[in-house]
Parts: structure tokens; C-alpha cells; sequence
């Protein structure tokens, strides 16, 4: 099949300086429904990680906690959130989207030995373990 440019025959040409306009307002709109978007779901991931860590570890665990940050890169379907124990080791929060079966996970990164480890987390006991594991004291 061959394609063929039609004769000018047509009265109304295509404005395309308003089309394009009209396509670069649909982006930005887009673009402002998304932020609006992942700032909703950050404030839902801290606000499901700090409800979480007070069910988990109890309300005085919870309040020694430092800032709940959402994380940079949630993972698909997930809620996810980060306090900093200590520099190079980390509390980290997952929830499914629907708010069930949150877990925990605590991040430490070796810098002598350019490495990381995670240890899951369902107690202040193991929290405390998985501290000291990592080398906080």
C-alpha cells in the first residue's frame, strides 16, 4: 500500500501552535496530578510506618525513633518508609498499598568492607538484635 499527501483542499487548516499548546497544558496538568500524587502516597507511607512501628516495637520505641522519611523508590504496589538508626544503618517500613502485613528491616552497610546486610525485624527484641548485629551499641 502506497501512501499519497492529499491535494490542499480543505478550508480549515490545522492550528498547530494551539495543538501543541493544548498538548504541552495536558502534560503539565498530568505532571501536577502525579506529584500531587507521590506526595500523598509519601505522607501515607510514613504515616502506615509510624502506626506500624508503635504496633510492633510499642508506643516508647516508637517515640525514640528518629523522622520516618518516605523512601526515594517505593516498590511496586508498596508503601515504603526509612528512619536512620544510626549513619550507614537504617529501620526500614513495607506495606503493601492496602495497608496489610506491614514488615520491617533493619539496613546496615559496612563501609570497610563495601558491603550490606538486612535482617527482618517483628519485635523490639529482634530490633535490638539486629542492632547489635550491625555494631550499634
Amino acid at each position: 500500500m502506497t501512501l499519497v499527501q492529499p491535494e490542499v483542499t480543505a478550508r480549515k487548516k490545522t492550528d498547530t501552535n494551539a495543538l501543541i499548546a493544548l498538548g504541552l497544558a495536558a502534560i503539565a496538568t498530568r505532571h501536577k496530578e502525579l506529584r500531587e500524587q507521590d506526595r500523598l502516597d509519601d505522607e501515607r507511607a510514613v504515616r502506615y510506618a509510624r502506626s506500624e512501628a508503635r504496633a510492633t516495637f510499642g508506643p516508647d520505641a516508637s517515640d525514640v525513633l528518629g523522622e520516618w522519611l518516605p523512601s526515594s523508590v517505593m516498590p511496586e504496589g508498596m508503601y515504603q518508609a526509612v528512619v536512620e538508626i544510626v549513619p550507614n544503618t537504617s529501620l526500614i517500613c513495607t506495606a503493601p498499598r492496602d495497608e496489610n502485613a506491614a514488615t520491617f528491616e533493619v539496613l546496615a552497610y559496612c563501609g570497610t568492607c563495601n558491603s550490606h546486610s538486612t535482617t527482618a525485624v517483628g519485635s523490639l527484641a529482634e530490633l535490638v538484635g539486629a542492632l547489635r548485629t550491625a555494631g550499634v551499641r
